[in-house]
C-alpha cells in the first residue's frame, strides 16, 4: 500500500482500458471511481497513430485489495 504522500508510477497507457483512459476506471486496478484522486497525465499514440493525452485518475483514498 502507498500513503497519501508516496505517487505511485503512472501505469503504461498502452496497458491501460478505455474506461481507464477516459477517467471512468482506476488506471491502478481497473475499478469503476466514485472517490478519485489525480495521478498525472500520460501521452501514448491512439488506435489512429494520434498522439493523444489522458488524465490518469485512481481510487481515493487508494485501491481497495
Amino acid at each position: 500500500m502507498t500513503s497519501q504522500s508516496e505517487v505511485p508510477p503512472l501505469p503504461d497507457p498502452k496497458a491501460l482500458s478505455n474506461l481507464q483512459l477516459t477517467e471512468q476506471a482506476c488506471a491502478l486496478c481497473g475499478t469503476r471511481l466514485f472517490h478519485d484522486r489525480l495521478l498525472g497525465t500520460v501521452t501514448y499514440r491512439d488506435h489512429l497513430g494520434r498522439n493523444s493525452t489522458a488524465q490518469l485518475w485512481a481510487c481515493a483514498p487508494e485501491c481497495r485489495p
